[in-house]
């Protein structure tokens, strides 16, 4: 009669010994309180913010599927401007044109681009849906400075 009281104890001490292994790991896992530099530790540190340039600062585009990029009123002391446009087709997919265009402290700068695809000397231009959103970037002595636009073919 000795043995099923000691299997008893020894299955009491088991669950026992479970439970407070599990009680461990689980407050480890999913600690009660947090402090506030621990929650704000999981947020990214913000993004260095990029002042925009002065209203002077014109940008168009002329043309349809070839066309031309014009830009006025740069700043002083600008080098290069890399630029991204992006637009809807009409078979409902984003495409985009990027580029850099070296300006070297000239105040207006021109780019010739192509909405479409060309390889082995055949294009195949988007047909465009909408509006082409513009992001200007300007880079020289002042740093940088953005412009964003949408233009309309």
């Amino acid at each position: 009669m000795k043995q099923p009281q000691q299997q008893y104890i020894i299955f009491g001490v088991i669950i026992f010994v479970l439970i407070v292994v599990g009680l461990y790991f689980y407050m480890k896992v999913k600690p009660s309180g947090q402090s506030a530099e621990k929650k704000d530790s999981v947020f990214e540190k913000p993004t260095e913010v990029i002042p925009t340039v002065d209203s002077s600062v014109k940008a168009s585009i002329e043309g349809n599927t070839e066309a031309t990029i014009r830009l006025s009123g740069i700043p002083a002391g600008t080098k290069e401007i890399e630029y991204e446009l992006s637009y809807e087709t009409k078979s409902g997919s984003i495409e985009g044109v990027f580029g850099k265009i070296e300006v070297n402290g000239s105040s207006n700068a021109e780019e010739e681009v192509t909405f479409g695809t060309c390889s082995s000397g055949v294009c195949r231009y988007h047909e465009i849906n909408g509006p082409i959103n513009g992001v200007f970037k300007f880079s020289g002595s002042y740093g940088e400075r953005l412009l964003e636009t949408s233009f309309d073919l």
